[in-house]
C-alpha cells in the first residue's frame, strides 16, 4: 500500500512539473515579466 501511495504521488508530482514547464513556455514574456517584477518589489 505504500509503495502504491508514493507511486501515485510521484506520478502527481511529475504531471504538475509538466504542467508549470508547459505554461512557461507558452507564456515566457508575461512569467519572465512577473519574476523580474516581483524581484524588484522584493
Amino acid at each position: 500500500m505504500h509503495a502504491v501511495l508514493l507511486t501515485v504521488h510521484g506520478l502527481i508530482v511529475l504531471a504538475l512539473i509538466v504542467i508549470v514547464l508547459l505554461q512557461r513556455s507558452e507564456g515566457g514574456a508575461l512569467g519572465m515579466g512577473a519574476g523580474s517584477g516581483g524581484g524588484f518589489m522584493s
